[in-house]
This record gives C-alpha cells, sequence and structure tokens, in this order.
C-alpha cells in the first residue's frame, strides 16, 4: 500500500510539473471551444454586424435563445419591468457582448460537463455556480466601482474566473489526486490565464483571472477588473454559503480591492440584500 501510495504522489508531481513548465511556455494542452459557440463568437467579433444579423447568428441555436431570453427579462438587465418575448427585441436590449457572455456561458458548461453519476459532479456544479454568481454580482457592481463601461467584460471575467479549476478538474479522472481546493487554487488562476488567452479573450481579463488570489497587491488609480472580480468571488461565496461566514470574510476588509470598493464584512450582508432581487432574476437565466 505505501508504494502504491508513493506511486500516485510520483504520477500527480509529473502531472504537475508539466503543467508548470507547459503553462510558462504557454503551450498548454488546452480544450478547443466548442465549436457551434465559436462560430457565434466568430461572427460577433465582426464590428460591423449589426443587432438583427446577431439575432439571425443564435438563432440556431435553441439553449442560447432561451437563455437571452431570460437574460432579457431579468430584473439586472431589464430596469423598464416590460417583458420581452421577441428574440431580435431581446438581443437589441442586450447588446452583442451580453449575448456573447451567454453563449461563453453555456459553452463552458457543455465542455466541462459531466455525467450526475460521477464522483466529481457535484464539485462541477459548485464552480458552475460560483462563476454565474460571481459574474452576476461583477456586472451589478461595476457602477458603484466605477467601471460601468466595462459592465459586459466585468460579467465575462467571472463567468471565466474559474475556468482554470474546471479544466484540472476535468482531468480528475486520470489525476483524482487533483480534485481538491488546495490543488485548484493554486493552479486554476494560470490554467485559467492560459485558456482564456488561447480562446482569444481580452487580455486584461486574463491578467485578473490570473491574479485573482493576490489580494494584498495593490496599484494606483481607481478600482480595475481584477479588484471587482476578488470583491465579487468573496460575496458570491458569501451568498451562496448556508451559513455565511462574516469573520472569514473580516479578513479581505484591509485588503487594497476591498476597500477601493468600500465594501467589508460589516456592508456586505446590506450590499447583497439591496442586489438580492436583481441578482436572484439573473441567476435564474443561467440555471
Amino acid at each position: 500500500m505505501p508504494q502504491e501510495s508513493a506511486a500516485r504522489n510520483d504520477v500527480r508531481l509529473d502531472f504537475l510539473k508539466d503543467l508548470a513548465v507547459q503553462l510558462s511556455s504557454r503551450d498548454i494542452d488546452l480544450p478547443p471551444f466548442p465549436d457551434a459557440y465559436a462560430r457565434i463568437l466568430t461572427a460577433l467579433d465582426d464590428p460591423e454586424i449589426s443587432l438583427p444579423q446577431v439575432a439571425k447568428v443564435v438563432a440556431g441555436a435553441p439553449e442560447l435563445c432561451v437563455r437571452i431570453l431570460l437574460m432579457a427579462n431579468s430584473a439586472l438587465m431589464n430596469r423598464s419591468g416590460v417583458e420581452v418575448t421577441d428574440l431580435g427585441v431581446a438581443v437589441s436590449r442586450l447588446g452583442a457582448a451580453a449575448v456573447r457572455n451567454a453563449a461563453v456561458s453555456l459553452a463552458t458548461r457543455e465542455l466541462f460537463d459531466t455525467a450526475e453519476d460521477s464522483p466529481w459532479y457535484r464539485q462541477l456544479r459548485d464552480l458552475h455556480n460560483s462563476a454565474v454568481t460571481t459574474a452576476a454580482v461583477a456586472y451589478a457592481l461595476a457602477p458603484s466601482a466605477g467601471l460601468a463601461r466595462l459592465r459586459d467584460n466585468a460579467m465575462l471575467t467571472g463567468l471565466l474566473h474559474n475556468t482554470g479549476s474546471l479544466y484540472i478538474l476535468s482531468r480528475a479522472e486520470e489525476f483524482p489526486e487533483l480534485a481538491n481546493q488546495e490543488a485548484m487554487e493554486h493552479w486554476g488562476p494560470g490554467v485559467g490565464r492560459a485558456i482564456i488567452e488561447n480562446w482569444g479573450f481580452p487580455e486584461e481579463i486574463a491578467v485578473a483571472v490570473e491574479h485573482q488570489n493576490l489580494k494584498e497587491a495593490c496599484h494606483p488609480g481607481p478600482a480595475d477588473l481584477r479588484d471587482l472580480l476578488i470583491v465579487s468571488k468573496q460575496l458570491a461565496r458569501l451568498r451562496l454559503e448556508k451559513e455565511p461566514d462574516l469573520e472569514a470574510l473580516a479578513q479581505w476588509d484591509q485588503t487594497p480591492p476591498f476597500q477601493k470598493l468600500e465594501i467589508s464584512h460589516l456592508n456586505a450582508p446590506a450590499v447583497l440584500e439591496e442586489l438580492s432581487e436583481e441578482l436572484e432574476s439573473f441567476l435564474g437565466a443561467f440555471r
């Protein structure tokens, strides 16, 4: 038995060493973006595309159409309260960037999906829930953080922030020893940056994802996407916990991101309560 355990540790160590080399050279064996959604994103990247053309592009993806309609009718993105049932109107209300984010959310779920009887199903589901909740909080907080013009990128950063952990967990069949919080927190951000760059998303999103655990890092000037991601990630965790641990959140109070957004463990519950209805309707669009 000790020999078997040592052998497993050697395999894990070899995998991590190989991963470190791949990350340093940016030559990691990355999962390709699903074809159907890759085609949609390629079309959305065309600066000349009109919103009616966007509606035609997504019309061939039924699940995406449903998600777009749900997002357009969510309280977070429908201030008027007027319900939309037409896809073209929904796309016009959301804009191309939000449509892109809906496609990314579905694509990552499809890419890193597993059967319900898999031993990793619960962890994958929790990672997806964390991503969507973080995205919703980031989108909602962006204006008060001085990042209103980056709301869509804030949402996308939240959706992609744990992509590296999803990738590591997807390798758990080969390396079950990696399916733990420590390994994913240590390696996930770097793997996530490599994947995001490989998929062609903005560099500032990749950088924010890579540095999401550097809570003490400081930079001059106002809050940026990384600051918003760090705060949103912790507030999302607080919202998802059955028994919220405000004492754990208190450890973040004196960090630059929380100070820049003027959020602490004292006012965090009130911030979440104020956003509760908007977040719930938005999250319903992603379930």
